[in-house]
């Protein structure tokens, strides 16, 4: 007598069992997600090492002082005049009465 199944019921394939089949479809999908991390993980180290504020990008150039200001230290020291003394305020006094 055939047995007919209701609409929507899954047919096990060749002797597997329906915990057997969902244990199948859950190992697919951990696989799936474990991929997609890793992808998504890959792909924002990469971002992150190209677009990283510290990333040189071009040659270093040493640090000088601008030239106006080399041009006035060597007019002073051909100059070769004294330093005068630092300014100073006068001295408090206080009257006696």
């Amino acid at each position: 007598m055939p047995v007919s199944l209701p609409t929507g019921t899954l047919v096990a394939m060749k002797g597997s069992s329906r915990i057997e089949l969902a244990r199948g479809r859950a190992r697919s999908a951990k696989t799936a997600i474990g991929v997609l991390t890793a992808v998504v993980f890959g792909v924002a180290f990469v971002g992150a090492k190209v677009h990283a504020p510290g990333h040189t990008k071009g040659k270093a150039k040493s640090l000088g002082a601008p030239s106006s200001f080399e041009r006035a230290v060597k007019r002073s020291i051909a100059q070769g005049g004294q330093i005068a003394p630092a300014v100073q305020p006068p001295p408090v006094s206080s009257s006696t009465s």
